[in-house]
């Protein structure tokens, strides 16, 4: 008598599959989501909006303008608002252009699809990244899925540089986990033509290499000396180089600024047009707690979420809560708006989101998968009805 095998449950056969097989199916499973929520909006309202329409909200305007005529003729007040294109760093809304011009697609569409890719890239990433740095192939598939069925997902859907920035970001912490510095240099330069906080991944070398030799003292019995651990590093000049790369997009596109306008920080001098001016972080997330009620409190509350996730990074030892809570921490330092979108699409924190969830009891775990979908789908509503909380 022959026995007969053993039938796999889909979820089996799921896992059973090649990491960017896995990547694949969910992201094309997450974006027919966001297609099935636009269609139920479009018959909710009686909304005529095509999809792409329904997508280019809020800033949607200025990355197209950049990807279609750049920053040259641009005064210094937009709109009489004292905004201005060079706020937005240009390596998102480059990309976008160019992938419109190839294709012959309007800005709109061109730039979704590209986003879409990032969106891929960044799932089939950080899943691999999840596997061999943080919890294994449970974490990796819960971070997956979290990307694409998590709140503000929506935002790797639009024109906005979350999906190509937070791609970066991993990319960069990838690379520098397994000594590739030149690579490691080269994804935080574009990092930091993406967005200003990329620059900051400095941080996180400095921590690694701190991390690296204190481990490597207390293999070998060592005492820790501060003149070793400098001549340590300087004895590795790919690391020298692939660390004086970061700042390269940030310190390009300063001094394209200059040139333009004379002034290397307008990037930061213009913020003042969105009413964002440097402040401590503790007082505005403060202010924003005093708040109940009000779309300020909702941002202060994210906020907190970010640095429990940070502080959960820190204690686990992991050289990813430096980026964490730079990622928080400095756009608060301006203001508490957009808080959320800031701390659901940075990738350290929605790392260390998956490695908490997967700690929880199933019960617990169950609430929270049913909790932050529903929030992934709220979210993702309000986005198309134009509410304040997704600006």
């Amino acid at each position: 008598m022959t026995l007969s095998p053993k039938i796999k449950i889909p979820s089996e056969r799921f896992r059973a599959l090649p990491l960017w097989a896995q990547a694949l199916a969910i992201v094309v499973l997450s974006r027919l989501f966001v297609v099935i929520l636009y269609l139920v909006w479009q018959r909710h309202y009686g909304e005529s909006a095509t999809l792409f329409e329904a997508l280019f909200r809020y800033d949607c305007a200025y990355y197209k303008e950049i990807a279609q005529s750049g920053y040259i003729g641009e005064s210094a007040a937009h709109l009489g608002s004292g905004q201005a294109r060079w706020a937005f760093f240009p390596l998102t809304p480059l990309l976008e252009g160019i992938a419109s011009r190839l294709t012959g697609l309007d800005v709109t569409v061109a730039g979704v699809l590209l986003n879409t890719i990032f969106l891929y890239l960044l799932t089939w990433l950080s899943g691999l990244y999840a596997t061999r740095y943080a919890g294994g192939e449970r974490s990796a598939l819960l971070v997956m899925l979290l990307f694409n069925f998590g709140p503000y997902n929506i935002y790797y859907s639009t024109l906005y540089t979350e999906a190509l920035f937070t791609l970066l970001v991993c990319a960069f912490l990838y690379c520098m986990r397994h000594g590739w510095w030149i690579r490691m240099g080269l994804c935080g330069a574009l990092a930091g033509a993406a967005r200003s906080l990329g620059v900051f991944l400095v941080f996180a070398v400095a921590a690694f290499c701190i991390q690296q030799y204190l481990s490597h003292c207390r293999t070998s019995k060592g005492k820790p000396k501060f003149l070793d651990f400098v001549i340590t590093v300087f004895r590795q000049p790919r690391l020298i180089l692939g660390t004086c790369l970061v700042p390269l997009g940030f310190f390009c596109y300063m001094a394209y600024l200059d040139r333009l306008l004379g002034d290397g920080m307008a990037l930061v001098h213009v913020q003042i047009g969105w009413s964002r001016e440097p402040g401590n972080p503790f007082l505005i997330l403060l202010s924003g707690l005093n708040t109940l009620g009000a779309n300020e409190f909702y941002f202060a509350l994210w906020t907190l979420a970010a640095l429990y996730l940070c502080c959960h990074l820190a204690l686990r030892k992991s050289v990813d809560a430096v980026p964490g809570f730079l990622f928080v921490l400095i756009p608060l330092s301006t203001s508490i708006l957009c808080m959320p979108r800031y701390v659901a699409c940075s990738f350290p924190i929605v790392e260390e989101e998956a490695e908490v969830l997967i700690e929880k009891k199933p019960l617990e775990k169950g609430f929270w998968y049913v909790f932050l979908l529903l929030l992934g789908v709220v979210t993702t509503w309000q986005w198309l009805c134009n509410a304040p909380v997704m600006a």
